[in-house]
C-alpha cells in the first residue's frame, strides 16, 4: 500500500470556480489561452480557487454545507 496520498496533503490544491470540484483540466490544451474545464460540472473557466491543501478545501467544503443547511432550514420557516 502506498503513501503518496500523506504527502498530497500539504500540496495546492485548485479548484472548479463554480462547483468546487478539484477534477479540473486544461480547455483545449490551452490554445485558447489559460482556461480550465470542469469534468463535473462542464464549467469553462480562466478563474479556479486555490487552497493551500486538501484539509483547507475538505473543512471549507464542511462549512459551506453547514450554512446551506442553515439556510435551507431557516426558507421552510
Amino acid at each position: 500500500m502506498g503513501t503518496d496520498w500523506i504527502n498530497q496533503s500539504d500540496k495546492v490544491v485548485e479548484v472548479c470556480s463554480n462547483c468546487f470540484s478539484p477534477r479540473i483540466t486544461p480547455y483545449m490544451g490551452y490554445e485558447t489561452g489559460k482556461r480550465f474545464i470542469c469534468q463535473d460540472c462542464d464549467n469553462i473557466s480562466m478563474v479556479t480557487i486555490e487552497f493551500s491543501n486538501l484539509e483547507s478545501l475538505v473543512l471549507f467544503l464542511k462549512e459551506k454545507r453547514e450554512r446551506e443547511n442553515i439556510d435551507n432550514s431557516s426558507d421552510k420557516k
